[in-house]
């Protein structure tokens, strides 16, 4: 075995001759092991350390940060009505709820309204019984029927009058393409948020980078109804007096209205 060798009479004090490694792995004690893997231990953690403290680009690049906004307006082209058909008796003759919806139907097919478009309230068909001198049950069913225009809707509004509809009311309004429209509106406030970083940097000469963060606010679409939303129960044609019932306000729609923001974070300069 080849031996580490220091000569004092040597002209260069500092040469040394080096055991072979296996050499020196093996006259090491468990002490000298101990020691030598906390040595790795302390360089692996300093490593780690300084990678960790690495300065993040995107903190160290100057940046403005800004929110954008969109907004749209647009008309309704889906509206729900909701309206109960309930059974009843003219005198001793009951009209059963199987025939009011039928006749409900035969009116809807006759004036072109898509039976498609009518769907029960509730999923299950649930109804709702009355008792009747404690021997006969009145039943009701909860429709929605969904119509596009507010002149299908005046239409319709006839038609359950001659079937006895009670409880009619608008449920709420809806776009057919309102996911297209949201993305459109998303759109807007991105490229606002650019414009207004833009205009203001360039009040101290400078002007917006590349996107360094972008994130979508919460938004909120308030629900818009008619301005009738609920219709009275009573007669259009004469009240119980005899007398000539006042004309039917006329239905109009808000717009809905989609808002949308945005926060951006751009790097100025380009």
């Amino acid at each position: 075995m080849k031996q580490t060798i220091f000569d004092n009479n040597s002209s260069d004090a500092n040469t040394f001759v080096y055991a072979t490694v296996p050499g020196l792995i093996n006259r090491l004690t468990g002490f000298h092991l101990i020691t030598l893997g906390l040595f790795l231990s302390f360089l692996l953690f300093c490593s780690l350390a300084q990678a960790q403290q690495q300065i993040n680009p995107l903190e160290s690049t100057p940046y403005i940060e800004v929110t954008g906004e969109g907004e749209m307006e647009t008309i309704p082209d889906e509206i729900y009505l909701r309206f109960t058909l309930k059974e009843r008796y003219d005198g001793r003759d009951k009209t059963s709820l199987d025939k009011l919806e039928k006749e409900l139907r035969q009116l809807l097919a006759a004036n072109k309204f898509s039976l498609d478009n009518l769907s029960l309230a509730d999923a299950n068909a649930d109804y709702i019984t009355i008792k009747r001198q404690k021997k006969d049950v009145l039943q009701s069913k909860d429709f929605i029927l969904k119509v596009s225009t507010t002149s299908e809707l005046t239409n319709l509004w006839n038609i359950l009058d001659e079937v006895d509809a009670q409880n009619a009311y608008v449920s709420r309004v809806d776009h057919s393409r309102i996911e297209e429209l949201e993305k459109e509106v998303k759109i807007k406030a991105v490229k606002n948020a650019k414009e207004k970083a833009d205009y203001l940097l360039s009040a101290v000469g400078e002007q917006a980078g590349k996107i360094l963060f972008l994130q979508e606010r919460e938004n909120f679409t308030p629900m818009y109804m008619t301005k009738t939303q609920q219709r009275t129960e009573v007669s259009m044609a004469e009240a119980g007096d005899g007398s000539q019932l006042p004309a039917e306000p006329e239905i109009a729609f808000q717009k809905l209205k989609l808002n949308y923001k945005v926060f951006a974070r751009f790097a100025i300069g380009k």
